[in-house]
C-alpha cells in the first residue's frame, strides 16, 4: 500500500456556509473580525518594530456608498511568505502568535478564520499590504469565494500596514447585504463592537473623517458621575447606582449598574461584555451569578477564553473563578452600603426584593448584611428583618399564602405576629432569621398552634351546639371538611377555614380534573387518591359571632343548611381559594334557597 502523505482539501463554499449559518449569529461580525485583525496587527507592530511610534497607530474605514468598503490599519503588514501562510491557510492563527508561541497579551484573534467572514457580504476580498520588514513593497492578494486566490506585486505603494477591500458584488445576495455598504451602518457596527478599542478608529466618507471610538477607563470610585453617564449612553438606562467590578486575579474589570425598577428572575438583561476591549457578548448568563438579575454590566476581560465564534466565553475554571469574584464584588458593594449609605441599601432591597432574597437564600456570607433590611408581609403590616427580631414576643410564620390571608385578621386583633413566608425564598430566609434572632422566637405555624390560638367555646357541650355540629358535619362531609366550634376574635368573622398541605394539593388536583382530558384524568385521580388519605380541612364556627349564635339556637331548616354551605364557600373566598365547580353551583343554589 502507498504511504504517500496527502493534505486535506477545504471546500471554501462549505466553510462559508458553516460560518454564516452555524458559527456566526450575524454577518455583522465581519466588521468585528476586520477591526480585530487591524488591532492585532498594530499591537504586533508596537511590540516588534522599534521605529514605530504608537501615537501613529490608527484604523480607518473608507466607505463608497453602495459600492465598496476599505479597512486600513498601520500594523505590521505582511510579506509574500506570510501571505501564503496566514491568508491562504484556513485555521491558522496570527503570525505573531505562531512565531512567539503567544496567545494572550493584546491579541484578540485566536482562530485565524476571521477574514473568511467577509465572504458573507462579498464574493471577493482584496488585501493590499506592505510589511515593515520590506518597506516600499506592496503586495496584493485577491481571494474569491470559489476558493482561488492570486498574489502579485503592485506599483501603487501604500504605507506600512494593510488595507482590505470589500466590493458589493455578491451573487444571488440577500437584500440585507446592500445595507452594509453604507457609512452609517458601518459606523454603527464599529461603535457597537469597538467603542473601547485603544487605537483610534475613523470612518471616512468623502472629505469627512469621523472618529468612532473612545479609549477610557471606567472607575466608579474615582468618577461616579462619569460612569453613570457612560451607563446611560451604552446601556440606555438612568440607573439607581453603580459600583466597580474588579478581579483580584486580573480576570476582569468593569462597572455594575443597579436597575431602578424591579425585574423578573427570568429577565435577560443586556450587558456590554468585552474581550480585550472588543465587544464579545451582550449576555451575562455565563459570567454573572444567576441571582444578579437586578444589575447590568460593562465588563472587559483580557484573560477569559472565547468560543470559536467569539460571541461568548468558553466554560472552564477561569470562567467559574470570574463568576465567583463578581459575586464577591456585589457582596462588597452591599457591605459598603451597610456602612455608609443605609438609605440607598433600603431602597435597593425594596425595589429588588426578590433578587436580594435570592442572594440570601443562596449565599450565607450575606446574611449579616442583608437580613436586617429584608421586608416581610406580616399581620402587623410590612416589617423588616430588624423589626421582626426586635419584636420581643413569639412570632409565627406560614409558608402558605392562603393560610396567611385567612389567619392574619385573627393575629392582628390579638396584636400578635404572623409572617407570610409563602413566596419564593422566604421560607429559607426566615429560618436563617430565626437562627439569628435573640429577642423574638420565630417558629413555623402548625395545626396545633392554630387550635391553641382559637379558644374553646363555652357552648361546646350544649345540646343545641351538638345538634348543629352534627348537621354541619353531615353537610360538609361531601367537601371532605370537618365542622368545629371555637371562640375567637374578631367577632365579626363567622367562620375560619383551615387546610393542611395535602388537602390543598388535593383541591388543586380536583380543579385540574375539571378541565383535564381523558389522557390525564387517570393520572390525576391516582395522585388524588394518595393525597386523600392525609388530607385535612376544618371549618371553625365562631360562637362569638351573632350569625353563628342565631344558627345554633334556631331550628335546623333548609335555610339553616343553606347558610352553612354559604358560610363554607364564603370562608373559601376569604382565603382566596379558587372555587371548584360544585362549590360555585352550591353557592348559587343556596342563595336561591334563601330568596324563596
Amino acid at each position: 500500500m502507498d504511504n504517500n502523505q496527502f493534505k486535506f482539501k477545504v471546500n471554501l463554499g462549505g466553510m462559508i456556509d458553516i460560518l454564516s449559518n452555524h458559527l456566526y449569529s450575524s454577518p455583522n461580525v465581519f466588521v468585528r473580525e476586520l477591526l480585530q485583525n487591524g488591532t492585532d496587527a498594530i499591537s504586533a507592530r508596537i511590540d516588534t518594530d522599534k521605529h514605530f511610534n504608537a501615537k501613529n497607530a490608527v484604523l480607518e474605514i473608507e466607505v463608497t456608498e453602495g459600492e465598496k468598503i476599505v479597512f486600513r490599519d498601520s500594523g505590521t503588514g505582511l510579506n509574500e511568505e506570510e501571505i501564503h501562510r496566514f491568508l491562504s491557510v484556513i485555521g491558522q492563527s496570527s503570525k505573531y502568535d505562531i512565531e512567539n508561541s503567544r496567545s494572550n497579551g493584546d491579541y484578540i484573534g485566536r482562530f485565524g478564520i476571521g477574514l473568511l467572514s467577509c465572504f458573507m457580504v462579498t464574493d471577493s476580498i482584496i488585501v493590499r499590504t506592505s510589511s515593515y520588514k520590506t518597506p516600499g513593497k506592496t503586495l496584493e492578494w485577491r481571494g474569491l469565494s470559489d476558493g482561488t486566490y492570486t498574489i502579485s506585486e503592485i506599483k501603487d505603494t501604500i504605507s506600512t500596514g494593510t488595507e482590505i477591500i470589500l466590493e458589493n458584488n455578491k451573487k444571488d445576495r440577500e437584500d440585507f447585504v446592500d445595507d452594509y455598504y453604507h457609512s452609517d451602518e458601518i459606523a454603527n457596527l464599529v461603535y457597537y463592537y469597538g467603542f473601547f478599542l485603544k487605537y483610534p478608529v475613523y470612518v471616512i466618507e468623502g472629505d469627512e473623517r469621523t472618529r468612532l471610538n473612545l479609549h477610557f477607563t471606567l472607575n466608579a470610585q474615582e468618577n461616579k458621575a462619569f460612569c453613570m453617564n457612560a451607563g446611560k449612553t451604552l446601556l440606555g438606562e438612568d440607573f439607581l447606582d453603580c459600583f466597580d467590578l474588579k478581579s483580584e486575579n486580573g480576570l476582569f474589570h468593569g462597572i455594575a449598574y443597579v436597575l431602578p425598577y424591579p425585574v423578573a428572575a427570568t429577565a435577560h438583561n443586556m450587558h456590554r461584555i468585552y474581550l480585550k476591549n472588543m465587544l464579545l457578548t451582550e449576555s451575562g448568563e455565563k459570567l454573572l451569578p444567576e441571582w444578579a438579575f437586578f444589575i447590568r454590566c460593562i465588563i472587559n476581560t483580557d484573560n477569559l477564553k472565547p468560543t470559536s465564534s467569539r460571541e461568548d466565553f468558553y466554560e472552564d475554571e477561569a470562567l467559574e473563578e470570574a463568576k465567583q469574584e463578581i459575586a464577591e464584588c456585589i457582596g462588597e458593594y452591599f457591605e459598603n452600603l451597610d456602612l455608609h449609605n443605609k438609605e440607598l441599601l433600603y431602597e435597593i432591597v425594596r425595589i429588588h426584593n426578590l433578587a436580594v432574597k435570592s442572594v440570601l437564600a443562596n449565599d450565607d456570607g450575606m446574611d449579616d448584611i442583608l437580613l436586617p433590611y429584608i421586608v416581610f408581609e406580616t399581620s402587623l403590616g410590612e416589617m423588616s428583618g430588624n423589626e421582626i427580631t426586635d419584636f420581643g414576643s413569639n412570632a409565627f410564620y406560614t409558608t402558605n399564602v392562603n393560610q396567611f390571608r385567612q389567619l392574619a385578621p385573627l393575629y392582628t386583633q390579638r396584636s400578635e405576629l404572623l409572617i407570610n413566608a409563602g413566596y419564593v425564598y422566604e421560607n429559607a430566609i426566615l429560618r436563617k432569621l430565626a437562627e439569628k434572632s435573640r429577642k423574638t422566637d420565630i417558629e413555623l405555624l402548625t395545626d396545633t398552634d392554630i387550635d391553641l390560638m382559637l379558644d374553646d367555646s363555652d357552648r361546646e357541650n350544649d345540646p343545641e351546639t351538638e345538634h348543629f355540629l352534627a348537621e354541619a358535619n353531615k353537610i360538609l362531609r361531601k367537601y371532605d371538611c370537618k365542622a368545629v366550634v371555637k371562640s375567637f376574635r374578631p367577632y365579626d368573622i363567622p367562620t375560619l377555614y383551615t387546610i393542611n398541605e395535602q388537602a390543598y394539593h388535593s383541591r388543586q388536583i380536583k380543579r385540574s380534573k375539571e378541565s383535564a382530558n381523558e389522557i390525564f384524568m387517570d393520572m390525576l385521580s391516582a395522585f388524588e387518591s394518595d393525597l386523600d388519605k392525609q388530607s385535612k380541612s376544618c371549618l371553625y364556627f365562631n360562637t362569638n359571632n351573632l350569625i353563628i349564635q342565631k344558627l345554633i339556637d334556631g331550628e335546623i331548616t333548609d335555610r339553616t343548611r343553606a347558610c352553612i354551605e354559604i358560610l363554607y364557600v364564603q370562608s373559601l373566598l376569604s382565603g382566596h381559594f379558587p372555587l371548584l365547580n360544585n362549590e360555585m353551583k352550591t353557592l348559587n343554589e343556596n342563595l336561591y334557597t334563601l330568596m324563596i
